[in-house]
């Protein structure tokens, strides 16, 4: 069956250090021209996608937040969301407050006016101010959760810390809130000589959150069958769209987990993104 929609992870997969690549820009041309939506599947935020969105020309939509929203691509505007419960954003809040950690807010930006929300005065990492600075990111900040002004648009409740220092809480979180909340945990993409160890992001959405849910919503209301879509990711947050497409790529260094569930496997970084999608047009 021919592929009518292709889902596209950003971080590992299509964006590189230096941007997009000249291959994989040109592939995804050839599958426009061809008749393929393609659609950026992200754990970003929309604002922090940009210098991939504008490299492709993005138009139509783009899953972000890991499946928690989404954007028209080329304005921002929320198209749909799934937000954390005010009792789950305050008890993972507490949680990571009590080890002294800054709580970041992923906010629907449109609709709240800002990125982010961020709760306590300790200082954040280098990496999460290297983030911020190079995005352009709007956050503002608080002492404590109250202080927020409205919860309702919060989709993520995060932060980042050493991977040594996350277990724990990670632990403490799912003892608390068990299936009220989905939490993930992985490194994070920063420059190293900004992060100076291995620094880690907890991201907690609700437990309904996920790039496939979102993506498969898409191609029903698109009237494509699951035979028709792809996808081409390399993460943890990955999983489920790889698994769920009808064809399901992992790029050369993905995540085991994501890996095992593929059904296709591609090149590095820069290549791989372009190699899958002539494979795919070539086809036929």
């Amino acid at each position: 069956m021919l592929t009518r929609l292709l889902a596209i992870d950003l971080d590992g997969t299509l964006l590189t250090r230096e941007g997009v690549s000249r291959k994989d820009r040109e592939a995804i041309e050839r599958a426009r021209a061809a008749g393929m939506e393609i659609v950026v599947a992200t754990g970003r935020a929309w604002s922090e996608s940009l210098e991939a969105l504008r490299a492709i020309n993005a138009r139509g939509v783009m899953i972000a937040a890991g499946g928690a929203i989404l954007h028209d691509a080329e304005s921002g505007r929320t198209l749909e969301r799934s937000i954390v419960h005010p009792e789950v954003i305050e008890s993972v809040t507490r949680s990571l407050r009590r080890h002294g950690h800054v709580v970041h807010l992923l906010q629907d930006a449109p609709r709240a006016g800002c990125d982010y929300w961020m709760i306590g005065s300790d200082p954040v990492s280098e990496a999460t101010r290297w983030w911020f600075e190079r995005h352009g990111v709007e956050a503002r900040w608080v002492e404590t959760v109250d202080q927020v002004d409205s919860l309702e648009n919060t989709v993520r409740v995060g932060t980042t810390a050493l991977g040594s220092e996350l277990a724990h809480v990670v632990e403490e979180i799912e003892e608390d809130l068990g299936d009220r909340v989905m939490l993930q945990s992985w490194s994070a993409v920063v420059e190293s000589e900004i992060s100076g160890g291995s620094v880690h992001l907890l991201e907690a959405f609700d437990p309904t959150v996920d790039k496939w849910t979102m993506l498969s919503s898409l191609a029903h209301r698109r009237g494509i069958p699951i035979d028709a879509v792809a996808a081409i990711g390399d993460g943890l947050n990955d999983v489920g769209m790889i698994r769920g497409a009808g064809i399901g790529i992992a790029m050369e260094g993905s995540d085991e987990r994501v890996v095992a569930v593929s059904n296709r496997r591609t090149g590095p970084l820069g290549s791989g993104v372009g190699d899958a999608i002539n494979r795919i047009l070539d086809e036929g």
